[in-house]
């Protein structure tokens, strides 16, 4: 059976250390995002495109999905495996068409092929570790033009083969081509035209987040089991997440402390936990828990909320002190091919959301190949 989350905003994972694939929630747009910072560069020679918001669509068994800069996929799968339509804004973008079966691990590219309508195309082995194959770029634009009218799309390997649906592959890149503004051009993914590529709108430009420099780490290094202090441990929030752990000792002492600044620690208290997801809950606090206050980790349209995802907190959260970025990853099953991947950066004032990544359906997809919902720069 198909496994399917609903998409994007209508994923419902919160908690996710409850939730399981096969559950659909009704569609919604994607929450739009903020106009771009003043001043920011445009990615591209040509004058940046205006702001735009995220948007996904459902096209029968297809999935298409935009984000603020532009940049679009259009994908399909199953239990079987995945297919995947990707093409950034901007008239110098180049389609890629790449697949993905977990069967295929371990599988040599030269056996793999993608079938449309019996014309047969050989695949190319994808970035490392994700299990997938790509498109030769020489041959995107013939297996982009028998997707506008397949009638079988299968994968083939090692005489063992794997069906892809067909029903709404056309109207999901017909799609992409008017949310670009690709229609009747070169460049167009199926409605091709003779309009030249200079017709093709810029990319919009994106937000621009300056990380705060670097900071030691010295006396806070190491990981959990740490002791949380006393001023952490007598607030209502933290006694409600010991409740909700107290199955599990280690769980428990997982606490986690970073320095943001000179006179600002972040402690991560582990607040609930279930078969692969923990949930954390952060606190900004002056040296040795001096002064607890909650952190806010707001959504990319500025809205402060912990995370659409998961209200109580963080899930899987992992700190990088170079990069000062914190990345909570929730899963919507074990093996981790489904559910939201945000990132969030410290710049000195507050967290602000920097990148987000959302798979509605588990197909096996690695976070590599999921839908970007925003980006910055």
């Amino acid at each position: 059976m198909t496994r399917h989350l609903g998409f994007i905003t209508a994923l419902a994972l919160a908690p996710l250390t409850l939730v399981a694939c096969g559950e659909k929630a009704s569609d919604r747009p994607a929450q739009a995002d903020p106009a771009p910072v003043p001043g920011a560069a445009p990615a591209a020679p040509q004058t940046a495109g205006p702001a735009v918001a995220s948007e996904s669509r459902e096209f029968r068994d297809w999935r298409a999905t935009c984000d603020n800069g532009n940049a679009c996929v259009a994908y399909t799968g199953g239990d079987s495996g995945w297919l995947r339509v990707g093409m950034d804004a901007g008239a110098d973008a180049a389609p890629s068409v790449s697949l993905g079966i977990p069967a295929l691990n371990g599988t040599t590219a030269s056996s793999v092929a993608l079938v449309i309508d019996g014309q047969r195309h050989g695949l190319r082995a994808g970035p490392a570790d994700t299990f997938s194959f790509d498109v030769a770029p020489g041959e995107v634009g013939a297996v982009l033009s028998e997707l506008a009218a397949a009638s079988t799309i299968t994968a083939t390997w090692d005489g063992e083969s794997a069906s892809f649906p067909t029903a709404g592959a056309s109207a999901s890149l017909l799609w992409i081509d008017e949310r670009q503004g690709r229609l009747n051009t070169t460049t167009a993914l199926i409605r091709r035209g003779p309009q030249p590529a200079s017709a093709v709108p810029a990319a919009p430009a994106l937000p621009v987040i300056t990380a705060a420099p670097a900071i030691s780490q010295a006396g806070l290094e190491g990981n959990a089991p740490r002791l949380l202090p006393a001023t952490l441990e007598a607030l209502g929030d933290v006694e409600k997440c010991r409740e909700d752990t107290n199955f599990n000792d280690y769980i428990q002492k997982a606490v986690t402390a970073v320095r943001l600044d000179a006179s600002t620690e972040m402690w991560g208290v582990p607040c609930g936990a279930g078969a692969y997801n923990i949930v954390y809950s952060y606190f900004l606090t002056g040296a040795k828990g001096a002064n607890p206050r909650n952190v806010d980790f707001p959504g990319s349209n500025g809205q402060v909320v912990t995370t659409e995802y998961s209200p109580d907190g963080l899930v899987n959260p992992i700190y990088d002190p170079a990069t000062r970025t914190i990345t909570a990853f929730s899963k919507a099953r074990g093996i981790g091919d489904c559910g939201a991947l945000q990132t969030w950066t410290w710049t000195g004032r507050g967290f602000v959301m920097s990148r987000e990544q959302i798979m509605g359906d588990c197909w096996g997809m690695v976070s590599d190949f999921w839908p970007t919902t925003y980006r910055s720069r």
